[in-house]
């Protein structure tokens, strides 16, 4: 009800330009002030504010000017950016997407200076634009920015900061995504042969077989896996939990990698074997290791005996036998495999297998393109990939050129003579 008598005041004032002198309202929810407006001294409202009882009521200690321009506008920027983090906090927004649009967020404001965040138009919007296209910043990089500042001021047009959102007044041409192309059957095979570890044939056999993405993989557990139904539960995006199906390739080459164990995460860094050190020191060779059984890391050494009594090779293998006998091991992580560990080893095995550009995400959209080819409808790929809409399945199931070709011969009068074969009558 306040608040409502405090807009009728303030278009009151815009249209007879009232000044206001010691204005204090205090709105009251259950007994327990929320806002306090405080106008000290004189404060005029122009018609070019924007709502300033409205952000008076969101930043309380904002003061103003004689002139009635508010002043020194940085703090109050920030402040609403903070709230902005903490409503997609909030609303569960997945970390990297809060950090990129805290990113962009952060620039906009830092753009603005001492300007308002809550009377910025469209104008200013493409200046901004043209501002960060000449610091470097490509299309599909501007176009990202316009969509996350159209929520932004979605989001203090939903609180009453603005009275319109102003980045939905720009308009820009719509940038072609080149997606990296799936691959074929053929390239597929190559990159499972070029594997050399079990977790590397594991690592290519899930994504193969399941199409997950790549944090799906990481925080897969083993309890999760059914090998006798040859299905694996996994958790999405927003916790959204999916079965997938496993080939009967990936069971096995799971079932090699997982070996004795039975719980934990089934991606994890594999424990390197402790070669230890062999030096000489004060004449003497040293063999050098840590014990890391205890709850902190000791550094252990042994005396092999004097330099001029055993050469370099001798004093090697007592220095093997030395590891032998103390058995020196590493700790074991508890956590998952991290994201760039899954990344460099999938690029390191489609650099042996002769391919370029192989990324996890380039698995799951062979994922989609095969399963596509090779009859299944798009309905089903949309389960097993956990998308919500049909439109971003198709996207990922694309028509391989393959399958583009032997269905031109087959279809085309004159197709049979791409391939040496007489057209039909």
């Amino acid at each position: 009800m306040l608040f409502s008598r405090a807009i009728t005041a303030e278009r009151r004032a815009r249209g007879s330009a009232w000044k206001l002198q010691g204005l204090k309202l205090v709105i009251t929810v259950s007994r327990a002030p929320i806002w306090q407006i405080v106008l000290s001294d004189i404060c005029p409202l122009s018609t070019s504010d924007i709502c300033p009882l409205a952000y008076q009521l969101f930043y309380p200690k904002l003061r103003s000017t004689p002139a009635g321009e508010f002043v020194r506008y940085v703090k109050f920027n920030r402040t609403l950016a903070k709230r902005y983090h903490d409503w997609m906090v909030a609303m569960h927004y997945a970390k990297t997407t809060q950090l990129m649009y805290d990113k962009i967020v952060r620039q906009f404001v830092e753009f603005l200076g001492e300007r308002s965040v809550v009377a910025v138009t469209h104008v200013d919007i493409r200046q901004f634009i043209a501002y960060m296209s000449e610091n470097g910043a490509t299309l599909s990089t501007v176009y990202r920015e316009l969509g996350v500042l159209r929520q932004f001021y979605d989001f203090l047009h939903l609180g009453g900061l603005v009275s319109y959102v102003a980045p939905r007044f720009v308009r820009l041409r719509r940038p072609w995504w080149n997606t990296l192309s799936p691959l074929t059957e053929s390239q597929v095979r190559r990159l499972i042969s070029a594997t050399r570890t079990l977790r590397e044939r594991a690592l290519i056999e899930f994504f193969y077989a399941t199409g997950c993405r790549l944090n799906e993989a990481r925080h897969l557990k083993i309890e999760n896996i059914d090998f006798s139904s040859r299905t694996a539960r996994i958790v999405g995006k927003f916790g959204k939990a999916r079965i997938v199906l496993l080939t009967e390739t990936a069971k096995e080459s799971l079932r090699s990698y997982i070996a004795d164990r039975q719980e934990g995460f089934v991606f994890r860094e594999d424990i390197r074997v402790q070669n230890g050190c062999l030096t000489t020191r004060n004449g003497k060779w040293l063999s050098l290791w840590y014990d890391y059984r205890g709850s902190k890391r000791i550094h252990k050494s042994e005396c092999l005996g004097k330099v001029q009594q055993f050469p370099y090779e001798a004093a090697r293998k007592m220095h093997e036998q030395v590891l032998v006998r103390a058995r020196p091991v590493r700790p074991t992580r508890k956590g998952p495999l991290s994201k760039m560990a899954i990344q460099q080893t999938v690029k390191r095995i489609a650099q042996r297998a002769g391919l370029k550009k192989v990324t996890p995400h380039t698995l799951r959209r062979t994922f989609a393109t095969h399963l596509y080819d090779h009859g299944a409808g798009v309905e089903v790929i949309k389960v097993l990939m956990g998308h919500v809409w049909i439109q971003t399945t198709m996207k990922y199931a694309r028509i391989s050129t393959d399958r583009l070709a032997s269905t031109f011969d087959r279809c085309h009068p004159g197709g049979g003579a791409l391939n040496g074969q007489a057209p039909t009558q």
